[in-house]
């Protein structure tokens, strides 16, 4: 089945600058390359002299792998995590979770790529952060407060208040207002974070169940297990199509550009799913939860006003004045909180460190001039360069990758297909996130919480 969401590439967003832009891996026509198993090989000119070919064998998981019994989480065993009801204990197992199904992947897939689980190991011990509410409530308040934003539609409600007798509207009121819409963030993430484990970590349980132990290729059972997906989730199922047909995939450049397609296309499908619950958590409950508290709070003076004051007051409310002029200060609390959010709270937690969401993605270590591990540094497979050119914003370079409203799922996917093509090849992402290795499923009823 062809995605559908092939098309042309999208345009640089404005807040690119086209001066003097860094080396980018831009396809330039050259002689036919033979790339076999050299991980040296690149079709792109990047300026400098290619080297030679240096023949590496990258490890490749051995046909007819069976993976340990409990050593993952089985379909009933991620449908039971999914249901623990504490957010902090279910985040724990979580994340554990996705990293047992990403090593059981990766014995039958071999782990010289990456598989979407492995990098939602990270994002949801990273999510945890925010659930805990451990991300910077004081930092984050403390901004509101000095915000040069809010200062202009301040003013006018305070000259609002001072006509009825009332002093300049609190700025600790503001600050409660940040704390209470933090808290709305952290349920949110909270929610998505148990989503997208319920669906997507099923999947893959019942791809292990089905393909451990196969020592080649059969397409009816391929089409069979294909068949288990719902009708209205064809990008997810193209996405598994992806990696059946990566299992048995000898040569590694197709392999690790099959590997980048199904992990993109389940980010995409997982980011589609969770629009809602970003949206929840960086919009509309802001809006709300500034405007009742603010709202609250001059309702509360009003109402301790001497008898004549309070009924101008009174009618103050009544006619919408205080709501008109309150409207501006809404509007900008709730913008400098995604801003806020977004560039302090929307991180990815990786091994040995954190990226920040709001900056532009770094290159790996190692890979400043070439940004791509050697597999990846040209893209062959049709589809997979459809699916860059549509959601890749900047293509084969990482500037202008900054998520700066990580509401917007087109930021957000830009930034996630090039954090998925960088790392793919990183071993340390098979890492075990909380150190601890040889889980056995199922879980005990009572999950431990996260140090």
């Amino acid at each position: 089945m062809k995605t559908p969401i092939s098309g042309p590439r999208v345009q640089p967003r404005p807040l690119e600058t086209p001066a003097a832009p860094p080396p980018r891996n831009e396809v330039k026509p050259q002689a036919p390359v033979v790339r076999g198993d050299s991980r040296d090989v690149s079709r792109f000119d990047v300026g400098t002299t290619q080297k030679p070919v240096v023949a590496l064998t990258p490890p490749v998981a051995p046909q007819g792998t069976q993976v340990t019994p409990g050593s993952y989480p089985s379909v009933a065993d991620v449908k039971a995590i999914s249901s623990i009801q504490d957010p902090v204990a279910r985040n724990y197992a979580i994340t554990q979770g996705y990293s047992d199904l990403s090593n059981a992947l990766g014995q039958m897939l071999g782990k010289e790529n990456a598989n979407w689980s492995t990098f939602a190991t990270w994002a949801s011990k990273q999510a945890g952060v925010s659930i805990r509410n451990e991300d910077m409530p004081r930092f984050l308040t403390d901004a509101l407060q000095k915000a040069g934003d809010l200062a202009g539609p301040l003013k006018k409600v305070d000259d609002v208040l001072r006509k009825v007798g009332l002093p300049a509207l609190p700025l600790g009121d503001i600050a409660a207002a940040g704390k209470e819409a933090l808290d709305n963030v952290s349920g949110s993430i909270a929610e998505g974070n148990q989503f997208v484990f319920n669906e997507v970590g099923q999947e893959f349980a019942r791809f292990i169940e089905t393909f451990q132990g196969d020592t080649s290729y059969d397409a009816a059972k391929a089409r069979k297990y294909l068949d288990g997906f719902a009708k209205d989730k064809p990008v997810l199922k193209e996405a598994f199509a992806h990696y059946t047909e990566a299992m048995f995939e000898k040569d590694p450049n197709k392999k690790a550009e099959l590997m980048l397609l199904a992990n993109d296309k389940i980010g995409l499908h997982e980011q589609t799913q969770l629009q809602g619950f970003v949206q929840k958590a960086l919009n509309s409950p802001v809006h709300d939860t500034f405007r009742n508290v603010l709202k609250q709070s001059i309702e509360s003076g009003i109402n301790g006003l001497p008898f004549p004051a309070r009924l101008a007051g009174q009618a103050a409310l009544k006619t919408g004045l205080v709501d008109a002029a309150l409207g501006p200060v809404v509007d900008a609390t709730a913008t400098v909180f995604r801003r806020l959010a977004t560039e302090h709270m929307m991180k990815l937690a990786v091994p040995g460190g954190a990226l920040k969401l709001g900056n532009d993605l770094p290159p790996p270590a190692g890979m400043e001039s070439t940004l791509f591990p050697p597999h990846l540094r040209s893209i062959e497979n049709p589809e997979l360069r459809a699916l860059l050119g549509k959601l890749d914003s900047s293509p084969d370079s990482l500037k202008g990758t900054a998520a700066k409203d990580w509401s917007k799922l087109d930021q957000r996917m830009d930034y996630i297909i090039d954090l998925f093509r960088t790392r793919q090849s990183d071993p340390h992402l098979f890492d075990a996130p909380f150190g601890k290795t040889g889980t056995t499923y199922p879980l005990p009823a009572t999950q431990p919480r996260a140090n």
